[in-house]
């Protein structure tokens, strides 16, 4: 438990032996040694011990404590979210804790799996989503996996593949023309070899369930994709549509996909393909692996039909509905922004450090949807005040890690 536990989801200056009277099951099991406590960013930390992230949920400090631990593979039962998914919650208007689902504790998970090195899965083999995303488009990032999450029936991983390291070809003409262009091709090695794996780009929008992408049949293919060989209206003026195989959004074999991602750029440095042959042909996957019937309401660019779009893709930058009001689907990503919001998965701080680097609108700060209770307001509030407390009390652990090596050495 934490040092300094919470009470009313807040934490507290008592220390957990302060609550042996009131609670005697802790005394009791102190007296048994075993009782055991964490230092919680939330709280004020006690000695050298370890300061363990948490957010809003303990699984989060769990997984943070496996990793001080040295523990390099978790597997999980239970730990799970949504909405559809847990039909028999449906009507309950939000948790103890204000939250309306436990969705927010996924990208702590995903972020501390990452910074640890653990080898991460649920038992239940869920569907790996994989997305192409850079610090400019976190925040299109999390909307993307609010809204697979929201409509998912089965497990979901949501990988958001940030600052993956790709070596860059030596021809200009063939370097990545996004800082994510090529992480796709980590996709099988991050997948450990097994499964299936979705790939998609963050500028996206789900409104079906993506259980429909793990469930349909591949047959002898190694990628299923859309195809387009007309450009939506909103592409009518440019030359950028590329007609035909549309590769944003993949469905992967990643146990028969062996790619080495530096074998693949070394191949466009031997001058065997170009970078459209890569990104936009997959040319290095045989024609005959490569099945591209996968429903084009999966990828619909910059349209959006009612009862049939799967997803929604914005792909003309300058007008994606995080950075302008001009994009006539706005409204649809804005009530997407506003649910996440309020879900917990994008937090006032970090919507305003994407504002003042201009990654998106200013008005972003400032939309939430109109039936939020207050009280999530308030939630909210407390929690940017307890962060900004929490920051402080970093030190201790990054002093306690410090002396750690001193004493590996």
């Amino acid at each position: 438990m934490p040092r300094h536990p919470h009470v009313s989801f807040q934490s507290t200056d008592r220390k957990l032996e302060d609550f042996f009277d009131e609670v005697p099951i802790l005394r009791e099991l102190d007296q048994q040694g075993r009782l055991v406590w964490y230092n919680a960013e939330t709280g004020p930390p006690a000695g050298d011990s370890p300061v363990m992230r948490v957010r809003y949920f303990s699984s989060e400090a769990a997984m943070d404590i496996l990793g001080e631990m040295g523990v390099k593979v978790v597997r999980t039962l239970g730990i799970d979210g949504g909405t559809k998914y847990a039909n028999d919650f449906e009507g309950i208007p939000a948790l103890e804790n204000g939250l309306p689902s436990f969705d927010a504790q996924f990208w702590e998970i995903e972020a501390i799996v990452r910074d640890r090195g653990i080898d991460y899965d649920p038992l239940v083999e869920p569907l790996r989503v994989f997305v192409g995303v850079d610090d400019s488009q976190m925040v299109a990032a999390r909307v993307l996996e609010y809204t697979i999450r929201k409509h998912a029936s089965c497990p979901v991983r949501f990988v958001p593949m940030i600052d993956v390291a790709t070596p860059q070809p030596k021809d200009p003409a063939n370097r990545a023309r996004t800082g994510f262009s090529f992480s796709r091709f980590h996709i099988p090695r991050l997948a450990g070899f097994r499964g299936r794996g979705v790939y998609m780009d963050a500028d996206m929008q789900v409104f079906s369930d993506v259980a429909e992408l793990l469930e349909r049949d591949m047959g002898s293919a190694t990628v299923l994709c859309t195809r387009q060989d007309e450009p939506p209206p909103a592409w009518k003026e440019n030359d950028w549509f590329h007609p035909g195989r549309q590769m944003s959004v993949m469905v992967l074999d990643c146990e028969r996909l062996r790619w080495d991602v530096n074998e693949i750029i070394a191949g466009m440095d031997r001058g065997e393909y170009a970078y459209a042959d890569l990104l936009s042909d997959m040319c290095i996957v045989p024609e005959e692996q490569i099945d591209d019937t996968l429903p084009p309401a999966w990828n619909h660019l910059e349209h959006y039909e009612p009862g049939e779009t799967r997803l929604l893709h914005y792909t003309v930058v300058p007008t994606q509905p995080w950075k302008s009001d001009a994009n006539p689907l706005r409204e649809l990503w804005e009530r997407a922004f506003a649910e996440a919001k309020a879900a917990g998965l994008i937090y006032p701080t970090e919507i305003g450090r994407a504002v003042r680097a201009g990654h998106v609108k200013r008005s972003l700060a400032g939309l939430a949807p109109a039936s939020l209770p207050v009280r999530l307001f308030d939630r909210l509030r407390a929690f940017v005040e307890t962060r900004a407390a929490a920051a402080l009390h970093r030190f201790p652990r990054l002093r306690y890690r410090v002396l750690s090596m001193l004493r590996d050495k």
